[in-house]
């Protein structure tokens, strides 16, 4: 939760407590001892404040639809039960969405998102909180996209990072018909390791899901699927659409 130089501080002002509790405990100075320990706990408590998330999600549901056999077109629906933790907080990013084609029509709540970036093949895009969308109480979110050559190879991945504290992800690949799913799995990627999740749930040999209670923040899930090669009529159909 806390990196290395907050930890410092955090094991200081735990010891600041002990010693203040002991004077005041066993020596004659209980005041001076109280208001260490007061002190102490003060200081502490304004550290887990700082270092709380801007925004927390109780339930993210993350669906690709890939709309042709050849994978050439898909889109992506994000929607998420969203609370600030902050009242002031005036922004929202969704980040780190990618793919290995083109990426394309943001779109926030239905409206054009406020600001879009693009860094190191990672698109952010952000919405403005209106005054009136009390985020502070909790809000759903939904983003949109469209995918344009992404899913064209015989593996496909759906990811997503976790940027912000979430309770629950749900990731859901949602494939056309005509194309079988020879293998699918799950997994999570964090601090450079590598970690098998429960096996994903294949629907009708097109509907993958996976989900997972109290994703790990900064890790990156991956939801990925092995398919046949689109046979001649699904290529040939792609060329007219």
């Amino acid at each position: 939760m806390f990196n290395k130089p907050n930890q410092l501080i955090f094991y200081i002002n735990v010891s600041i407590i002990v010693f203040g509790a002991l004077v005041a405990l066993l020596t004659p100075f209980f005041v001076v001892g109280l208001i260490f320990t007061i002190c102490a706990a003060l200081l502490i408590l304004d550290q887990f404040r700082q270092n709380k998330s801007a925004f927390t999600i109780s339930d993210l549901k993350k669906l690709l639809t890939v709309h042709d056999n050849t994978g050439n077109k898909a889109t992506l629906t994000q929607t998420q039960m969203t609370t600030a933790c902050h009242i002031d907080n005036s922004e929202y990013w969704f980040k780190n969405i990618r793919a290995i084609g083109s990426i394309s029509n943001f779109k926030i709540n239905h409206g054009q998102p406020y600001d879009q970036q693009k860094e190191n093949g990672n698109y952010h895009v952000c919405m403005r909180i209106p005054p009136e969308l009390k985020l502070i109480d909790g809000s759903d979110l939904t983003l949109t996209c469209e995918y344009q050559d992404a899913f064209t190879q015989s593996q496909g991945t759906l990811s997503h990072v976790i940027d912000d504290d979430t309770q629950h992800l749900h990731m859901t690949v949602q494939l056309p018909e005509g194309r079988a799913v020879s293998t699918t799995r799950f997994f999570c990627k964090h601090d450079g390791k590598e970690e098998a999740l429960l096996p994903p749930i294949v629907t009708g040999q097109t509907t993958i899901a996976a989900d997972v209670k109290n994703p790990k923040l900064g890790a990156e899930y991956c939801l990925q699927w092995n398919w046949s090669e689109p046979g001649l009529l699904g290529k040939l159909g792609s060329l007219f659409k």
